[in-house]
Order: C-alpha cells, then structure tokens, then sequence
C-alpha cells in the first residue's frame, strides 16, 4: 500500500514539472512574438516619418540663377615701404626718413594728393643672430642683437596708371635698394552699384528659368520657400575684388602696370513650392 502512495506522489511531481515546463515554453514564445511585433511597429513609424520628410523636400523645386557685371579697374593702389638695416638704429631711421620724404615728393610733383598718401606701417626691429661663445668655464650660444630694420611703408592711390608708373620709375633711381614695392591693387570706383546690379540680373535669370521649365514640365510652382545668396569675388580671387601684382625691390628701367577688367558675380537659389 505504502508502495503506491509513493508511485502516485512520483507521477504527480513529475506532471507538474511537465506542466511547468509547458507553460514557461508559451511565454518565451509569446514574449518572443511580442518583441519582434515591436520591432515591426517601430520601423514602421521609422520608415512613416523619413517617407513624410522625403515627400516634403522632393515638393521643392530648385532654380539657381548667377548675375554677371564686368567692371574697369579705374582705382590703383600701391604699397610701397622704405627700409634699411644697420648697427646704429640712428643712421638706420635717418637714411628711412630721408628716403621716405623723396618718395612723398616725387608723388606730389606728378599729382598725387596728400589725402591719397596715408601712412601703412612704421616699425623698428632688432635683427638678431645666434653666437657661439667660449671662456674658461666653456661653451656657451646666446642670442645677441647685430643690428636694426627700420620700415616706413605708405599707401598711393590714383586713377592713371602712368602716373604710377612713373612714380615707381622715380622713386627707385631716388632711393635705390632701400625701396620695396609690396603689391599694386586695382579696383573699381563703383562696387556697390556693379554689387546692386550683379544681384537684380541674378534675380532675373532665376525666374526666367522658372518660367521656362515650370512651361517646359508642365508644373505649377507656387510661393518661395527657400532662399540663398552665394557671392563670389571677381576673377582676380583677392581681398578687395581686384588683381594684385607683386613687383621685385629691385632698381628697374622701367615698370609695366596693366589694369584690366574683373567681374563681380552674385549666385542665388531660389526653392520654389510645388502646387
């Protein structure tokens, strides 16, 4: 008797093991199935919302329109300086400001006003060498000062090119070795204006083209909604919208300045709306 009560205590233990085993098996399928519907919704609504942005900005029609002004380069500017070097920063500074004074005087006399005469940079530096020393506790370098650099420059601006040739031409038989010429620019007088003007033919071009493709594609465009102004320098790429030349400091027969044109160039983009 004591033998099947065991039996019968065995089999129910080993039912509910099954049983348990069962269950926890349908929950790991069911939690299994509950993660990958997630993951199903989740790149649903993911792929929903990039579908929406996408549709936004493929209902954009974009037009790009350039204005071109050509421009005379009527304004020359020139940088000149004045340099020298020696042990006595006295006789350096003399021989600068003396030579300086010729330059002034040669560029009034060939018209030059003194309001176009300003004065760039003026420095005073020491000129520097590395020494090697000995005594009798040994070997030694130090820093020591040989001499001075003095350099006076001076900007020039006129709207005729002989008067600055001449100028150069002048001032290096005055001068000789100390002079330098730095850079010439030239630019034009109305920038501004040519600015304006580069900027409504870009304007015009961008509709124009709008008016063509939206014939030509058979569209609707609507309001603008995007807008972009790209201004680009002249063709000489500088600073100031002009070419630069770079002269050598040394004596020349003479010196050759070509002024030329540049452009002013203006991009814009317009995004129009789609209807």
């Amino acid at each position: 008797m004591m033998n099947k009560l065991k039996e019968k205590k065995i089999l129910i233990i080993i039912a509910s093991f099954l049983i348990f085993l069962s269950c926890d098996s349908n929950n790991q399928t069911l939690s299994s199935d509950n993660v990958k519907r997630l993951d199903i919704e989740s790149i649903s609504e993911t792929r929903s919302s990039l579908g929406n942005t996408y549709d936004e900005e493929s209902n954009v029609f974009w037009i790009m329109g350039k204005g071109i002004v050509e421009q005379k380069q009527e304004i020359i500017e020139i940088n000149i300086s004045i340099e020298q070097r020696d042990k006595d920063v006295i006789n350096a500074s003399k021989v600068v400001n003396e030579n300086i004074n010729k330059v002034v005087e040669i560029a009034k006399s060939l018209g030059i006003k003194e309001d176009d005469i300003v004065t760039k940079e003026f420095s005073i530096s020491p000129v520097e060498r590395w020494i090697q020393k000995k005594d009798e506790y040994g070997e030694w370098g130090e820093s020591e000062i040989i001499a001075y650099e003095v350099n006076n420059s001076i900007l020039l601006s006129s709207e005729k090119i002989d008067v600055i040739t001449e100028f150069i031409n002048q001032s290096t038989i005055q001068t000789g070795n100390t002079l330098r010429i730095n850079n010439i620019n030239f630019s034009a007088k109305d920038q501004k204006e040519n600015k304006i003007e580069s900027r409504e033919k870009a304007i015009e071009d961008a509709l124009y083209k709008a008016s063509f493709y939206e014939k030509r594609l058979e569209i609707k465009l609507g309001d603008i909604i995007h807008f972009q102004e790209l201004s680009g320098p002249s063709v000489s790429q500088n600073d100031k919208s002009m070419p630069m030349m770079r002269m050598a400091a040394e004596s020349m027969p003479s010196a050759s300045i070509y002024a030329g044109d540049s452009e002013i160039i203006t991009e814009i983009y317009l995004g129009f709306k789609i209807d």
